[in-house]
């Protein structure tokens, strides 16, 4: 059975209105997402409510909003586009790629975000991983990355697409690349069915932290 939350087919990764046509109420909700603010946040219009669609909202630092639609699924990731094409991949809520950032990102051997809460709802001890990225701007490869991981407390949320209450566990993930001295230390809001429904992630040292909200998530297919 095909699952009414699904990617839109792009080609090749990128969404480009003139070669994809995509439904009308697609490029409404594009439309009503850059006219709608309250401050810096998309308000939530009737079209957006209505995409069939996965849909994130991504904020950089103090930016306004934009809103974000699954590209594509790819074995563990999700490929997210924004109406000007800049793309986000990401893993269980984890950002692992980017495209069109002033400092792109790719993180080999990622780690998996749900597989460290797991053990840590088993016993919050710690759980470590070790990754390698790589930067486009300045140009670096294969630093090797240290992540720790802890749970730090119960906290309840309001989802974005409708005001409901969900209770959420936060865990936090420390980011340590040592050759650069670069820490960081990124925030996961996690419900009680191993989704994340939002995260605020430092990625780099010179881009601000990036905060993904999820609207609508994707259920496969």
């Amino acid at each position: 059975m095909i699952s009414l939350i699904k990617p839109i087919r792009i080609l090749p990764l990128l969404f480009i209105v003139g070669c994809i046509a995509p439904p009308s109420l697609y490029k409404e909700a594009f439309v009503t997402s850059k006219e709608a603010f309250l401050g810096s946040n998309i308000v939530i219009s009737k079209a957006i409510r209505e995409l069939p669609y996965a849909m994130q909202l991504v904020q950089i630092g103090s930016s306004k909003e934009v809103l974000l639609v699954l590209a594509e699924s790819r074995n563990d990731s999700l490929v997210w586009s924004s109406s000007s094409k800049e793309l986000i991949t990401t893993s269980n809520g984890k950002i692992i790629k980017t495209l069109g950032l002033k400092n792109d990102i790719e993180i080999i051997a990622y780690p998996n975000i749900l597989e460290a809460y797991s053990s840590l709802l088993k016993n919050n001890m710690g759980y470590s991983h070790k990754s390698f990225v790589n930067f486009s701007s300045p140009k670096a490869t294969s630093l090797e990355v240290l992540y720790t991981y802890k749970i730090l407390k119960d906290e309840t949320i309001l989802k974005r697409l409708n005001d409901l209450p969900v209770a959420t566990k936060v865990m936090i993930e420390y980011v340590n690349i040592p050759i650069i001295r670069f820490r960081a230390k990124n925030l996961y809001w996690i419900d009680s069915e191993m989704n994340v429904l939002k995260s605020e992630q430092k990625i780099v040292p010179n881009i601000k932290i990036i905060k993904l909200d999820t609207l609508k998530k994707y259920n496969g297919s």
